[in-house]
């Protein structure tokens, strides 16, 4: 299947109150009892606005957005003290703002509560036919069902052809039937671009390979004037490489490499120069066909691996009286703390899609769709009593405000309309839900965990390295370049206290870089005016 258009998502997404208290209801039974649930008013939290009781804490941020010359109207600050559950810390707190990478931290959560830590995805393949142990046939066709497992990289798409040949399987003398119904065809979500082919904004199938991505690797050609070398990586049968990238004298190019869809057929596209003395490289970029490219994949390997296959590749469902025996082979996959984890330390938005539609395919019905996602993790939002009600359009935080909005448009839900492209949520939501996190012992400690730890690994290693925090923070990163926003929220170690933090920062630096320094300058002095032992 080609790329579909994110209208069909985007129109739905706009939710009724009427289908979200729908979604609370049906979901109300699957929910145990809530542990610590928060107290907070379904209301934005006054008390975070007022942060009363701060004294010198508040005091010293003020004066740091001050000194720096910051605008405040581009900044919502919130710091908790998580050890007698109080705010020290308030800077348009309860102001809605744009996430980026930050909505993940809800994802995550409502996965943890909505699928449960242990949660797998299980990818079964079943026969039609008979398969003769003797000879290794499979007289017939082989169905491979996926039910949204993220993770079948190209060494788990070889080991799944492994253990099918040492179950004796040598040939198919069938079709290779691919069925990824439990999500429904719209394959690209709301507030991801329709041309964009850097793997970042891949497409989302219920039976992706390789995260819906290839390595493009090349290298320089033996002489000035020979083409450039190019491999994908995975092997996939049916896609198109066109290179007319060549080789030039020096140590250095300039290399082009895109992907797009051409009749019906991914092709890569790599233009441009490498200089005969420059290192081999890579670019990880979008597959544009969802059940095409994990058909493909999976030949390759059995030819790779000596397993003919007589017959094409398509997608079908299984038939019910398949799917009422045992599968011929099935494949486990890694539980759900594997995936948080990833999709927390390296900002995985393919993993949170995969994750918001599962949710939804699971607790509102197959197929998972955006809408069922969005109205799933908010009747969570809800039900769990976490305040306010955040604007959920995706798992991932992609997307950014629309030009044909004025920059006067207020995003107070009570008072106007929000952006429909983005997500909305204050940092004092994002505390409040680590807040809640923290007092869940059944799934905290994995959450915490699947952190980056500032200074050390994921998006923030680079970051932090020269402060006294290094280490000592465990956060979420986001950032959207395309509408100068960055943000950070986590959890903040100290020696006797922890804090639960979420710094927003939107179009009020001179760039990035900028941003992050101010964040961490904030944390910083948090644990200063804390008179934390290591200012």
């Amino acid at each position: 299947m080609s790329q579909r258009s994110v209208s069909k998502s985007a129109a739905a997404l706009r939710l009724t109150p009427v289908s979200v208290c729908v979604a609370a209801l049906i979901l109300l039974a699957a929910y145990p009892a809530s542990r610590g649930a928060c107290a907070q008013s379904q209301a934005a939290s006054p008390l975070l606005a007022a942060a009363a009781g701060s004294g010198s804490l508040q005091a010293a941020v003020d004066a740091l957005i001050k000194s720096r010359k910051y605008n405040p109207a581009g900044l919502g600050v919130a710091v908790k003290d998580l050890s007698n559950d109080s705010v020290v810390v308030a800077v348009n707190a309860d102001m809605p703002m744009n996430p980026a990478s930050v909505q993940k931290l809800i994802t995550g959560a409502a996965a943890f509560e909505l699928l449960g830590p242990t949660y797998t995805f299980a990818t079964r393949i079943y026969t039609d036919g008979v398969f003769q142990a003797d000879s290794g046939i499979v007289d017939g066709n082989l169905y491979i069902r996926g039910v949204g497992e993220p993770g079948i990289n190209p060494e788990k798409m070889w080991l799944i052809v492994q253990h099918l040949r040492h179950r004796g399987v040598r040939k198919i003398t069938g079709n290779i039937i691919i069925d990824d119904y439990f999500f429904d065809e719209t394959t690209l979500g709301p507030g991801f671009s329709e041309d964009e082919s850097r793997s970042y904004q891949s497409l989302i199938s219920a039976l992706p390979v390789s995260y819906s991505s290839f390595a493009v690797h090349h290298r320089p050609g033996h002489q000035v004037g020979s083409p450039v070398y190019v491999d994908i990586f995975p092997k996939v049968d049916g896609v198109k490489i066109n290179s007319t990238a060549t080789t030039v004298a020096g140590a250095k190019g300039h290399i082009d490499v895109s992907t797009s869809l051409q009749n019906g057929v991914t092709q890569v596209n790599v233009r441009g120069t490498m200089g005969i003395e420059e290192p081999p490289g890579y670019a990880y970029r979008r597959m544009w066909q969802s059940w095409e490219s994990f058909g493909g994949a999976f030949r390759a390997q059995c030819a790779d691996n000596g397993i003919k296959v007589a017959g094409k590749t398509m997608r079908q469902r299984v038939p019910d009286s398949l799917t009422a025996k045992a599968p011929f082979y099935l494949y486990g996959g890694d539980p759900l703390t594997e995936f948080v984890k990833h999709m927390f330390k390296w900002s995985s938005n393919f993993i949170a899609e995969m994750l918001f539609k599962t949710m939804g395919a699971e607790k509102l019905g197959d197929p998972g769709t955006w809408p069922k996602g969005a109205a799933a993790v908010t009747a969570w939002w809800e039900f769990r009593g976490l305040p306010g009600k955040p604007q959920i359009i995706n798992g991932s935080g992609m997307g950014g405000e629309r030009s044909s909005l004025s920059q006067g448009t207020v995003v107070d839900d009570s008072l106007g309309p929000l952006p429909k492209n983005d997500n909305r949520v204050s940092a004092a939501q994002i505390v409040e839900l680590l807040s809640y996190v923290y007092r869940q012992k059944n799934y905290y400690p994995d959450y915490a965990a699947s952190l980056s730890s500032a200074g050390v690994d994921g998006t923030l290693r680079s970051r932090f390295q020269r402060s006294k925090l290094k280490g000592l923070v465990r956060a979420k990163t986001g950032t959207l370049n395309s509408v100068k926003v960055s943000t950070l929220a986590g959890y903040m170690f100290l020696e006797g206290k922890t804090y639960a933090f979420a710094v927003f920062c939107k179009n009020v630096g001179p760039n990035q870089y900028d941003n992050w320094i101010m964040q961490e300058q904030i944390l910083e002095s948090v644990a200063r005016n804390a008179e934390w032992n290591g200012k």
